[in-house]
């Protein structure tokens, strides 16, 4: 087929509105435009029917009805076709143009419904490039049979390059006006949460802001994903405990961090509207930030307080206090905004085993069971002092606050209650001292606490609460002070059976143990021990026979209970 050479007046009319088109590229800003102004212009200067424009879309093997005036216009922004599918498609998939002078012969060819493209007979279409990067397609089509040549294609080349130069100037001020609205967005939202953290709105009010930011409820929680504080936190829907590694589709996790110390996890859950992506990110990015903050800050005035609290009572707690000695430590206690108490208490927490010990003394532990426990301290203690060790915890009760040792077991439940989460997989007993009556007997009733968890702990005792008071006639084993004549005592009762319990496997020790447990009564012994009435009857006669104890006499009995709780004082 020859190629048309153009008259003067096309040529003129080709040159004037490429022209045009160059002059209008430079003065607007308003991309749809030049396109209306490309397919309009193209239609008439080239002599055709109709021409439309098909741009790429992402991921890149799509192309977009963007532009027509001549197709079915309420088919923009819906038709696509496949890169290879259909003319278009094989022109974008070839990257070469083509001339069709009948579509409904060539194999290529694939009718759209809806389109209104039966009534056009020829076609001519060129790929619309960037550089090696394609853009996407301009399609000239008319009604009648054009012989469409080699100077339609050069003139729709000159076109698509134009085309091409417009949409790469338009996505550079597009991704300016995104870069610039990201700024303004970063900035605004970075001053109105540093404004709450100047003025000291708290923590609950920052986290409200960021919720409503981020288009959901927010809520902070601990390093490892237990709830610390939120916004109206028995309505807000926020979960308890998270998991910071696995986060649930519904809740959206951010660290919050100074350095590389993770002070804690920012959590927002997804509302039920619609939120700018960009806009949920900047807020979880800059709450996050100042939320570090506001941690960092807390963190050292409870430091602070906390150690000066600390060693208020670890002075009280030495003992040996003079009465000057005594008014200055209340003067002090008072700066702090405590109030040592004319008569309290002395409850102490410890961990049962070494291994749950050392796991307290890990990074943050202490921590995490010092908020655990003042929470209680709080709601049921107001006005109790504590201290949190590395491996154990002091409360001061005021009397006041429990009037009777039941009371303070109660309170001392709620202690051990709090403090289980911290502990597991292990546990821990609470031990209670004999009431103080003043500031000078604090150190004698924390003695008397902690030698209570000492003998439970010893008789096998865990996640137990022990007074010194129930100790009974057992504490008179604590005023032995030879522990070699404790031990004779022992061996003078019980010698026998722990010989014979490294050579024989009856367990007659245990089974001693048992029956001073259940009273004396047998078959409460025996089903104690899972065993037959039968088999504890002979146990008992073995027992009497190794050691010439008669079981049945009351002062015996005495003695032997004695006997079995030196053991395990001793730890024999």
């Amino acid at each position: 087929m020859k190629n048309r050479i153009p008259d003067s007046s096309l040529a003129a009319r080709e040159l004037n509105f490429l022209v045009r088109l160059a002059q209008a590229a430079a003065s607007t800003q308003r991309p749809d435009e030049l396109l209306e102004l490309i397919i309009r212009e193209t239609t008439s200067a080239i002599g055709a029917d109709v021409c439309s424009l098909y741009l790429l879309v992402p991921p890149g093997r799509e192309l977009l009805l963007t532009a027509t005036n001549g197709l079915n216009e309420n088919m923009v922004g819906k038709v696509k076709m496949k890169v290879g599918e259909g003319i278009t498609g094989w022109v974008a998939d070839s990257r070469r143009p083509a001339i069709v002078p009948d579509v409904s012969k060539d194999p290529h060819w694939k009718w759209v419904p809806g389109l209104d493209e039966d009534r056009f007979h020829s076609m001519a279409s060129v790929p619309i490039e960037a550089g090696p990067r394609l853009v996407g397609v301009i399609n000239v089509q008319s009604t009648e049979r054009r012989e469409f040549n080699s100077g339609d294609i050069d003139f729709l080349r000159a076109i698509a390059a134009q085309v091409a130069g417009i949409l790469e100037r338009s996505e550079l001020q597009r991704r300016t006006e995104v870069q610039l609205a990201d700024i303004r967005l970063s900035h605004e939202t970075h001053e109105r949460l540093t404004r709450l953290s100047l003025d000291g709105a708290g923590i609950p009010s920052i986290l409200e802001v960021i919720g409503s930011l981020a288009g959901g409820r927010a809520a902070l929680y601990s390093p490892d994903g237990y709830r610390i504080r939120g916004v109206r936190e028995a309505a807000d829907g926020m979960p308890p405990r998270i998991s910071p590694n696995r986060p649930s589709h519904a809740i959206e996790v951010v660290p919050v961090r100074a350095g590389a110390d993770v002070l804690g996890v920012l959590g927002v859950g997804f509302g039920t509207h619609e939120v700018d992506p960009e806009g949920r990110r900047r807020a979880l990015e800059h709450g996050s930030t100042v939320l570090a903050v506001e941690l960092s800050k807390e963190r050292a005035a409870a430091e602070v307080e906390r150690r000066l609290r600390g060693d208020l009572v670890e002075e009280v707690l030495a003992g040996g206090l003079e009465a000057d000695e005594a008014e200055r430590i209340a003067r002090q206690a008072e700066k702090l905004g405590h109030r040592l108490p004319a008569k309290a208490w002395v409850v102490v927490l410890e961990p049962d085993d070494d291994t749950t010990e050392a796991a307290l003394g890990a990074r943050g532990q202490q921590d995490r069971l010092d908020r655990a426990l003042s929470g209680v301290v709080r709601s049921r203690m107001p006005g109790a002092l504590s201290l949190v060790r590395s491996a154990s915890a002091v409360f001061l009760v005021p009397d006041e606050l429990a009037a009777d040792l039941p009371a303070v077991e109660k309170l001392a439940g709620q202690v051990l209650a709090a403090a289980a989460p911290v502990m597991k997989p292990g546990s821990a007993s609470m031990g209670i001292g004999n009431v103080a009556n003043g500031v000078g007997e604090l150190a004698r009733s924390h003695v008397e606490a902690r030698q209570a968890l000492r003998l439970t702990r010893r008789a096998g005792g865990r996640g137990k609460i022990a007074s010194y008071r129930s100790l009974g006639a057992f504490r008179l084993l604590l005023e032995v002070q030879s522990p070699d004549a404790l031990r004779r005592f022992v061996n003078e009762l019980l010698g026998p059976l722990l010989e014979y319990a490294q050579s024989r496997d009856t367990p007659l020790l245990e089974t001693l143990e048992a029956l001073a447990a259940a009273r004396w009564i047998r078959r409460a012994a025996a089903r104690n021990l899972g065993i037959h009435i039968n088999s504890m009857s002979y146990r008992v006669e073995r027992i009497q026979a190794l050691t010439g104890l008669q079981l049945d006499d009351p002062e015996t009995r005495v003695a032997i209970s004695i006997a079995l709780r030196a053991r395990a004082m001793l730890g024999m």
